[in-house]
Protein backbone atom coordinates (compact mmCIF):
# COMPACT_ATOMS: atom_id res chain seq x y z
CA UNK A 1 0.00 0.00 0.00
CA UNK A 2 1.25 3.38 -0.74
CA UNK A 3 1.67 6.15 2.04
CA UNK A 4 1.52 9.88 2.30
CA UNK A 5 3.80 9.89 5.47
CA UNK A 6 5.71 7.23 7.27
CA UNK A 7 6.25 8.75 11.09
CA UNK A 8 9.00 7.49 12.83
CA UNK A 9 6.99 6.64 16.54
CA UNK A 10 7.02 5.83 20.22
CA UNK A 11 7.05 9.49 21.72
CA UNK A 12 4.52 11.97 22.38
CA UNK A 13 5.27 14.15 19.35
CA UNK A 14 4.48 11.60 17.19
CA UNK A 15 1.42 11.63 18.39
CA UNK A 16 1.02 15.23 18.45
CA UNK A 17 2.64 14.87 14.38
CA UNK A 18 0.17 11.94 13.82
CA UNK A 19 -2.68 14.37 15.38
CA UNK A 20 -2.00 17.03 13.37
CA UNK A 21 -1.90 15.23 10.06
CA UNK A 22 -5.15 14.05 11.35
CA UNK A 23 -6.67 16.82 11.97
CA UNK A 24 -5.38 19.27 8.56
CA UNK A 25 -6.08 16.17 6.13
CA UNK A 26 -8.22 13.31 7.71
CA UNK A 27 -8.01 11.28 4.49
CA UNK A 28 -4.21 10.88 4.90
CA UNK A 29 -2.34 7.71 4.47
CA UNK A 30 -0.05 7.79 7.38
CA UNK A 31 1.88 4.57 8.16
CA UNK A 32 3.81 5.04 11.94
CA UNK A 33 6.92 2.85 12.65
CA UNK A 34 7.42 1.93 16.22
CA UNK A 35 10.18 -0.12 18.16
CA UNK A 36 7.96 -1.77 20.73
CA UNK A 37 4.45 -3.30 21.13
CA UNK A 38 4.59 -0.41 24.01
CA UNK A 39 5.09 1.75 21.34
CA UNK A 40 2.04 0.41 19.17
CA UNK A 41 -0.50 0.71 22.13
CA UNK A 42 0.02 4.71 22.26
CA UNK A 43 -1.13 4.81 18.46
CA UNK A 44 -3.90 2.31 18.16
CA UNK A 45 -6.61 5.33 18.67
CA UNK A 46 -5.68 7.22 15.60
CA UNK A 47 -6.69 3.83 13.33
CA UNK A 48 -3.23 4.02 11.19
CA UNK A 49 -1.45 1.35 10.11
CA UNK A 50 1.83 0.37 12.26
CA UNK A 51 5.07 -1.05 11.85
CA UNK A 52 6.40 -2.82 15.33
CA UNK A 53 10.03 -4.01 15.53
CA UNK A 54 13.23 -2.49 15.58
CA UNK A 55 15.35 -1.77 11.92
CA UNK A 56 18.74 -1.19 10.57
CA UNK A 57 19.79 0.59 7.73
CA UNK A 58 18.51 -2.69 4.95
CA UNK A 59 15.58 -3.26 7.39
CA UNK A 60 14.45 0.43 6.70
CA UNK A 61 14.91 0.45 3.05
CA UNK A 62 12.36 -2.81 3.24
CA UNK A 63 10.05 -0.88 4.95
CA UNK A 64 10.16 2.15 2.31
CA UNK A 65 9.98 -0.88 -0.71
CA UNK A 66 7.21 -2.31 0.50
CA UNK A 67 5.62 0.31 1.85
CA UNK A 68 5.83 3.31 -0.39
CA UNK A 69 5.34 6.96 1.05
CA UNK A 70 5.83 10.41 0.00
CA UNK A 71 7.61 12.03 2.67
CA UNK A 72 8.91 10.27 6.48
CA UNK A 73 8.87 12.46 9.24
CA UNK A 74 10.89 11.64 11.89
CA UNK A 75 9.45 12.09 15.51
CA UNK A 76 11.87 9.99 17.60
CA UNK A 77 13.13 11.05 20.98
CA UNK A 78 15.95 13.01 20.95
CA UNK A 79 18.58 10.63 22.18
CA UNK A 80 17.77 8.12 19.68
CA UNK A 81 20.55 9.59 17.44
CA UNK A 82 21.27 6.39 15.61
CA UNK A 83 17.67 5.85 14.35
CA UNK A 84 17.41 9.22 13.08
CA UNK A 85 20.96 8.84 11.21
CA UNK A 86 19.74 5.45 10.00
CA UNK A 87 16.86 6.63 8.93
CA UNK A 88 18.06 9.60 6.93
CA UNK A 89 20.75 8.11 5.70
CA UNK A 90 17.66 5.29 4.24
CA UNK A 91 15.30 8.18 3.10
CA UNK A 92 18.23 9.46 0.92
CA UNK A 93 19.52 6.65 -0.69
CA UNK A 94 15.37 5.89 -1.23
CA UNK A 95 14.48 9.03 -2.54
CA UNK A 96 12.33 10.55 0.43
CA UNK A 97 11.94 13.82 1.75
CA UNK A 98 13.25 13.24 5.15
CA UNK A 99 11.99 15.73 8.27
CA UNK A 100 12.89 15.79 11.55
CA UNK A 101 10.57 17.01 14.34
CA UNK A 102 12.89 18.57 16.99
CA UNK A 103 11.74 18.00 21.20
CA UNK A 104 11.99 22.00 22.42
CA UNK A 105 14.58 22.92 24.24
CA UNK A 106 14.72 24.86 27.64
CA UNK A 107 16.34 26.54 29.81
CA UNK A 108 16.93 25.66 33.52
CA UNK A 109 17.93 28.35 36.12
CA UNK A 110 19.10 26.00 38.73
CA UNK A 111 22.42 26.82 39.85
CA UNK A 112 22.99 22.88 40.94
CA UNK A 113 22.99 21.23 37.33
CA UNK A 114 26.57 20.51 36.12
CA UNK A 115 26.18 19.52 31.63
CA UNK A 116 28.20 16.79 30.95
CA UNK A 117 27.88 15.39 27.24
CA UNK A 118 27.80 11.92 27.52
CA UNK A 119 27.19 8.60 29.70
CA UNK A 120 30.46 8.43 30.21
CA UNK A 121 31.57 11.69 31.18
CA UNK A 122 28.54 11.60 33.56
CA UNK A 123 30.26 8.28 35.02
CA UNK A 124 33.48 10.36 35.58
CA UNK A 125 31.73 13.25 37.42
CA UNK A 126 30.22 10.81 39.63
CA UNK A 127 33.56 9.08 40.54
CA UNK A 128 34.61 12.57 42.21
CA UNK A 129 31.27 12.62 44.14
CA UNK A 130 30.29 11.12 47.09
CA UNK A 131 26.82 9.80 48.26
CA UNK A 132 23.90 8.04 47.07
CA UNK A 133 22.84 8.41 43.08
CA UNK A 134 19.32 8.24 41.78
CA UNK A 135 19.15 7.60 38.20
CA UNK A 136 16.16 8.37 35.82
CA UNK A 137 18.35 8.03 32.62
CA UNK A 138 16.31 4.50 31.98
CA UNK A 139 17.68 0.74 31.66
CA UNK A 140 19.49 1.15 28.23
CA UNK A 141 22.36 2.60 30.26
CA UNK A 142 21.63 0.82 33.65
CA UNK A 143 24.49 -1.14 33.12
CA UNK A 144 27.16 1.02 31.99
CA UNK A 145 26.65 3.05 35.48
CA UNK A 146 26.53 -0.13 37.01
CA UNK A 147 29.79 -0.62 35.57
CA UNK A 148 31.48 2.17 35.55
CA UNK A 149 30.60 3.57 38.94
CA UNK A 150 32.91 2.82 41.74
CA UNK A 151 30.75 0.96 44.56
CA UNK A 152 27.41 1.34 42.14
CA UNK A 153 26.12 -1.58 44.10
CA UNK A 154 25.60 0.10 47.30
CA UNK A 155 25.53 3.59 45.65
CA UNK A 156 23.15 3.34 42.97
CA UNK A 157 19.29 3.62 43.00
CA UNK A 158 17.35 3.72 39.65
CA UNK A 159 13.47 4.53 38.31
CA UNK A 160 12.68 2.74 35.30
CA UNK A 161 9.37 1.73 33.17
CA UNK A 162 7.09 -0.78 35.49
CA UNK A 163 7.30 -3.94 32.59
CA UNK A 164 9.49 -6.81 32.81
CA UNK A 165 12.02 -6.14 30.46
CA UNK A 166 13.01 -3.06 32.49
CA UNK A 167 13.16 -4.44 35.67
CA UNK A 168 15.01 -7.88 34.34
CA UNK A 169 17.53 -5.72 32.57
CA UNK A 170 18.03 -3.53 35.98
CA UNK A 171 18.91 -7.33 37.83
CA UNK A 172 20.78 -8.55 34.60
CA UNK A 173 23.11 -5.46 35.18
CA UNK A 174 23.22 -6.25 39.20
CA UNK A 175 21.07 -3.69 40.65
CA UNK A 176 20.06 -4.79 44.22
CA UNK A 177 15.72 -5.40 44.11
CA UNK A 178 15.24 -2.63 46.49
CA UNK A 179 17.53 -0.16 44.27
CA UNK A 180 14.83 -0.79 41.77
CA UNK A 181 12.05 1.23 40.81
CA UNK A 182 9.46 0.28 38.55
CA UNK A 183 7.06 3.40 37.73
CA UNK A 184 5.26 4.61 35.09
CA UNK A 185 5.36 8.06 34.29
CA UNK A 186 4.17 11.22 34.41
CA UNK A 187 5.92 11.62 37.77
CA UNK A 188 4.86 15.28 39.52
CA UNK A 189 7.61 17.55 42.07
CA UNK A 190 6.55 15.09 44.50
CA UNK A 191 7.04 12.02 43.49
CA UNK A 192 10.54 13.13 42.69
CA UNK A 193 11.18 14.43 45.96
CA UNK A 194 10.15 11.75 47.74
CA UNK A 195 12.50 9.23 46.06
CA UNK A 196 15.06 11.72 46.55
CA UNK A 197 14.38 11.15 50.49
CA UNK A 198 13.76 7.75 50.29
CA UNK A 199 17.42 6.97 48.41
CA UNK A 200 19.13 9.24 50.49
CA UNK A 201 20.47 10.57 47.12
CA UNK A 202 23.14 13.42 46.89
CA UNK A 203 22.89 13.46 42.98
CA UNK A 204 20.51 12.94 40.30
CA UNK A 205 21.37 12.13 36.86
CA UNK A 206 18.83 12.85 33.67
CA UNK A 207 19.16 13.10 30.21
CA UNK A 208 17.90 16.40 28.88
CA UNK A 209 14.85 15.14 27.32
CA UNK A 210 12.96 18.19 27.46
CA UNK A 211 9.54 19.13 29.33
CA UNK A 212 8.20 15.64 27.62
CA UNK A 213 10.53 13.79 29.60
CA UNK A 214 9.87 15.71 33.00
CA UNK A 215 12.98 17.56 33.24
CA UNK A 216 11.68 20.72 34.78
CA UNK A 217 9.93 18.66 36.87
CA UNK A 218 13.43 17.09 38.20
CA UNK A 219 15.00 20.36 37.96
CA UNK A 220 12.48 21.70 40.47
CA UNK A 221 12.39 18.33 43.23
CA UNK A 222 16.57 18.64 43.30
CA UNK A 223 15.83 22.19 43.73
CA UNK A 224 13.41 21.43 46.78
CA UNK A 225 16.08 19.10 48.09
CA UNK A 226 19.14 20.86 47.40
CA UNK A 227 20.96 17.76 45.62
CA UNK A 228 22.95 17.92 42.40
CA UNK A 229 22.00 17.29 39.35
CA UNK A 230 23.92 15.70 36.12
CA UNK A 231 22.20 16.63 32.61
CA UNK A 232 23.45 14.85 29.70
CA UNK A 233 23.02 17.33 26.56
CA UNK A 234 20.82 15.71 23.47
CA UNK A 235 23.31 14.63 20.95
CA UNK A 236 23.81 17.57 18.51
Amino acid sequence: MKYDVLVIAGTTESRQVIEKLLRENPKERILASVATELGKEMLLEYGIDIHVGRLDYDGFLTLFEENPCRKIIDASHPFARIVSETVKKAAQTAGILYERYERRNLQYSYEGIVHVKDVQEAISLLNELEGNIFLTTGVNTAAAYMAGVKGGADRLFIRVLDNVSSLEGCAEAGYQKDHVFGKMPPFTVEDNVKLIKETKAEVLVSKDSGKTGGVDIKVEACRQTGIKMILIDRPR
